[in-house]
């Protein structure tokens, strides 16, 4: 299947990136990365002794077809990335919450928060001063929750990154990339409560620019946030200017497990996640922000 020119263009910033960011940005010594599925790159894999997810069809242990955004962005400089029950630097764990662990009959989940502090304490409570914190969630809150205030959860889910980010920040951290959320209404997982959804997606957004506003004032932290909310909506908006002739249905079928004819131009993977190509879109936002945030 020939990719399209936008596609290709994904492939060459990725490609070309690394000599960019050693120019531009700070020399990281590691990256550290903290929150859910969208991040993992084999915790759960593991825990589960490669149960979740399925690979295939899944991708070594991802959630996606290929690379997710996380590995993209440490590859552009250069940096490991390996799940932490291998010795690596991501704690995050699919199926993850923010604001509170989940107990499953495989075992508890941590919550970003409880990433952190298992990350503090294999380090003696500091924090890598020359590292990046990579701290992203919310997601599985609110597809978990489908009553209530969407702006009472939504400040629940800021109120648990904004405080992971203070405890890494006063155990000596002074790096950190947060994304806002983006629509999670236009996951096909939501479509029986998508109003919610896109109303918890804008509140975590607000209530994240409000709580780390004053953080990013103080001298030496440099808090670089990522805007895929607007990326999603304009993808949304215009799909097949961004490569994609489907952006709406998931590329495995959900009860056969099959997999569709063309992934390269199927936004999303499954009914939660998002294909390689829609990670590489994520991974291209994250580096052109941590250098313009130099």
């Amino acid at each position: 299947m020939r990719k399209s020119p936008w596609l290709i263009t994904i492939l060459i910033c990725l490609l070309a990136t690394p000599l960019v960011m050693r120019a531009g940005t700070p020399a990281y010594d590691a990256i550290y990365v903290f929150g859910d599925s969208y991040c993992d790159v084999g915790n759960i894999f593991l825990a589960t002794k490669g149960a979740i997810p399925a690979s295939p069809p899944y991708f070594h242990g991802h959630f996606s077809n290929g690379p997710i955004w996380v590995e993209h962005l440490a590859g552009s400089m250069g940096l490991p990335m390996k799940p932490s029950l291998a010795g690596g630097t991501d704690f995050a764990f699919g199926g993850a919450w923010v604001t509170a662990p989940q107990v499953t009959p495989l075992g508890t989940i941590p919550s970003v928060p409880e990433q952190v502090e298992l990350y503090l304490t294999a380090h003696g409570g500091k924090a890598d001063f020359n590292a990046l914190y990579v701290i992203l969630g919310g997601g599985n809150d609110i597809l978990g929750t489908t009553s209530g205030s969407p702006d009472a959860l939504g400040y629940q889910i800021a109120l648990g990154i904004a405080e992971s980010e203070l405890v890494l920040r006063r155990a000596g951290a002074q790096h950190f990339l947060i994304p806002n959320l983006f629509d999670l209404g236009l996951l096909p997982a939501a479509r029986a409560n998508a109003t919610f959804a896109s109303a918890a997606s804008a509140a975590t957004n607000k209530w994240l620019n409000t709580l780390l506003g004053l953080e990013s004032l103080l001298e030496g932290i440099r808090i670089t946030r990522t805007d895929v909310f607007s990326l999603l909506s304009e993808v949304k908006k215009d799909p097949t200017h961004f490569g994609f002739t489907d952006i709406t249905n998931p590329c495995i079928n959900p009860v056969t497990t099959s997999v569709c004819s063309d992934p390269d131009h199927t936004f999303f993977w499954d009914l939660e996640h998002t294909t390689e190509f829609g990670h590489a879109f994520f991974a291209v936002v994250a580096e052109t922000a941590l250098k313009q945030h130099q």
